[in-house]
């Protein structure tokens, strides 16, 4: 077969594949050939420039960046949205929002951490046609003055939007001691909430790094908590679970105070996305990432190439 005769046929292969969408094994049947040849003649037809394919508006989306991460992190999916410092927030609240709003399927329970982040997150949510939702917290709330950022806050908003069932802990994030915290979680209301929590089949939680931690700055650890959490190197939090980064989870003996889905649980939970950004989240995200705590990352474009190149 010459050159030229090879190449019309590989035209009229390509011609019937992609304007005459054609399937591989009517393109055989018709042409007389064995369905795996039509398949080499298709590679051969990309390879050689004979069929070109042409993303619109690519140049201009993370695409490459985020498909490299999901890669290389091992994660289900990477959005990175292209923010300055003084926008941080709210466009990884509105990237956040937006996928939430692709993903959400009937009788979803969607659990809610706290943050300013997830904060944006509601401020820029907008209804879906689903049916049977639920959302609930996944840790306690903190204080008046942080209510906009409270996971309480944020349930109450996301179920007026959303048309959900929410469920409310109504506890604070953090108690005295470990006696105060199981004697609430033997009341009926509480159980009831954590066996909620425990159900979730999507987790939304913010990424808290040592140096922004509102344990850290409300000084709610005591300073053995703190002392140990520093001489083994925590990074990060999610849900109160702090961790190095490694990923490996670091227990100070404070969850044994706090109000927070327990770890186990919270690793059980299919969708677990993480929303953090900025150079401070860097060690934080890389230890989340890590240990698996999300399996899906929000984040924006000047973390995701700085992730990329520790990671390559």
């Amino acid at each position: 077969m010459t050159e030229s005769t090879n190449r019309n046929e590989f035209i009229k292969v390509a011609y019937y594949y992609y304007k005459n969408e054609m399937t591989q094994d009517q393109i055989a049947k018709k042409m007389s050939m064995s369905r795996q040849r039509v398949n080499r003649i298709l590679k051969k037809c990309l390879e050689t420039g004979i069929v070109k394919i042409t993303i619109e508006e690519y140049e201009n989306q993370n695409v490459e960046l985020e498909t490299q991460l999901e890669n290389i992190l091992g994660l289900n999916e990477v959005i990175i949205t292209d923010a300055q410092d003084n926008e941080i927030f709210n466009l990884l609240g509105i990237a956040a929002s937006s996928y939430l709003k692709r993903v959400i399927k009937d009788n979803d329970i969607v659990g809610f951490s706290r943050g300013r982040a997830l904060s944006c997150l509601v401020n820029n949510l907008v209804s879906v046609d689903k049916k049977n939702l639920t959302v609930t917290q996944l840790v306690g709330g903190l204080n008046a003055q942080e209510s906009h950022t409270n996971s309480d806050d944020i349930v109450r908003h996301s179920a007026e939007i959303l048309n959900a069932k929410p469920y409310f802990m109504y506890a604070p994030i953090i108690v005295e001691n470990k006696q105060l915290r199981d004697s609430m979680l033997n009341e009926s209301f509480f159980s009831q909430v954590y066996n909620i929590m425990k159900k979730c089949t999507v987790a939304v939680a913010g990424i808290g790094d040592m140096s922004e931690s509102s344990f850290v700055q409300r000084n709610f650890m005591s300073t053995e908590e703190y002392s140990v959490l520093r001489t083994r190197n925590a990074v990060g939090e999610v849900c109160t679970h702090y961790f190095d980064i490694n990923g490996n989870i670091i227990e100070s003996g404070m969850n044994d105070r706090v109000f927070a889905i327990d770890f186990n649980s919270y690793k059980k939970i299919p969708l677990r996305i993480g929303i953090a950004g900025g150079s401070e989240k860097i060690s934080a995200i890389t230890g989340a990432v890590r240990g698996s705590l999300i399996n899906v990352l929000i984040t924006d474009h000047k973390t995701a190439k700085t992730l990329l190149s520790m990671n390559t």
